[in-house]
């Protein structure tokens, strides 16, 4: 009895023995088995971005929206009117009221900055002392220098885009070297992109340039004059940015592939001042530009408003006039072709596809004439067509059709913003 109780008993945890073993070892499979299918899973599973950018519609479209305009041109009159005494200060806010709205609401915004700002220090103060038509330090024409307050201002209200080589930037080098030097630094600390000054004469403008991007869209601008005014001896004048050919094509080539939109600000001095007439000479020079590969090209100097036109599928404003100047009281005979500007506007759509390639397009173009009034030397106002009245000028349903016919003289296709009829 003893023997098969214990026969028994083994047999009993034999059999507990050979479950264990069963069920363990097959839990040991099953756990293995999981591991595995877990491991595969996780290394053959789709990547959640892949798959969410195999999932992506595609053409994928960016818009960017940019507005332009022309001069700022600050004569004594234009400063003088912005001056406080008292403080020694300037305030140029009241001149932009009626365009700050306008400006704000576009991605990009560009205006010629057509005179220096040079510190009012050293040479300016010994040569210019404050008298009744001059604040110490700051000059009219002709060797203009400005307060850099007309810079902050335009700034506040949304310009971000600055070209700096005119046939004026040259103007104070007679005087000191440091005007250039001062305006260079005043625009390299401001948040915009800016072009047209160096800042060493030993500085490649093929390797000076600034990149920025709106709504997806990148784009920079390069700038150049073809007269500093015989100035260009001076040691400032290196700092400039003079037109060449074979330096632009340079420049253009470092930058073309590195953004979308390549834009070009020409101060072209070829041709009469104050003539709406289009010289074949800045022809030449935007048919050289587009054939290298610019998009677009901002034409100032002529101090009064040029037609547009596109060469190929780069748009060419061949100038945009005066932005804020005294030019309509200071110049007979001109009527007022120095005080009437243009605010152009343009749409830029950048087309991705799923290969990865893109394509630019500029469209929707508009444009709001502007007027610079003055009340005897006094409260400068840059006025929209679009918010004129007879207040301002009786004749300004008459200047609005002249100065609309001269600017779409070679090209209709563009939304011109209707003058304000007080209606």
């Amino acid at each position: 009895m003893a023997k098969r109780k214990l026969k028994k008993k083994y047999k009993v945890v034999f059999w507990l023995l050979a479950l264990i073993i069963i069920f363990t070892g097959g839990y040991l499979v099953i756990s293995k088995t999981a591991l595995k299918d877990n491991f595969l899973n996780k290394t053959n599973a789709p990547n959640k971005d892949n798959e969410t950018k195999e999932n992506e519609s595609y053409p994928k479209t960016y818009k960017a929206s940019l507005i332009a305009t022309g001069d700022g041109l600050l004569h004594n009159a234009v400063y003088l009117d912005a001056y406080d005494k008292a403080t020694n200060t300037f305030d140029f806010k009241p001149q932009l009221q009626f365009v700050k709205d306008i400006i704000s609401k576009y991605d990009i915004a560009y205006y010629n900055q057509e005179t220096v700002f040079g510190k009012p220090e050293g040479e300016l103060l010994t040569r210019f002392p404050a008298d009744s038509v001059n604040i110490a330090g700051y000059v009219s024409y002709p060797y203009f220098n400005s307060p850099s307050a007309f810079g902050d201002d335009m700034v506040d209200i949304g310009f971000n885009l600055v070209s700096l080589a005119s046939n004026h930037s040259a103007d104070c080098t007679n005087l000191t070297d440091k005007c250039v030097t001062d305006s260079y630094n005043f625009w390299q600390n401001k948040d915009i992109v800016f072009a047209g000054f160096k800042p060493t004469p030993e500085t490649d403008s093929s390797e000076n340039y600034i990149i920025a991007e709106a709504n997806g869209i990148t784009y920079t601008l390069l700038n150049y004059t073809t007269s500093l005014n015989g100035l260009n001896g001076y040691n400032s004048s290196k700092l400039i940015n003079e037109f060449d050919e074979e330096q632009v094509k340079k420049d253009i080539e470092a930058v073309r592939d590195k953004v979308d939109v390549l834009i070009v600000a020409m101060h072209w001095h070829t041709g009469a001042e104050y003539s709406f007439e289009v010289t074949e000479e800045n022809r030449k020079i935007a048919t050289f530009l587009a054939n290298n590969g610019v998009d677009l090209v901002l034409g100032t100097y002529s101090h009064c408003l040029q037609p547009f036109e596109w060469i190929d599928d780069t748009l060419v404003y061949y100038s945009l006039g005066n932005f804020i100047s005294n030019q309509g009281d200071l110049i007979d005979n001109i009527g007022y072709k120095g005080i009437v500007g243009v605010l152009a506007t343009l749409d830029i759509t950048k087309t991705v596809q799923k290969d990865g390639t893109s394509s630019i397009k500029i469209d929707n173009l508009g444009a709001d004439l502007t007027y610079t009034y003055n009340n005897n030397h006094h409260d400068y106002r840059v006025i929209p067509f679009s918010k004129m009245s007879a207040e301002y000028n009786p004749d300004y349903l008459k200047i609005y059709e002249q100065y609309k016919e001269v600017f779409t003289s070679l090209d209709k296709n563009i939304n011109i913003v209707p003058v304000n009829t007080g209606i």
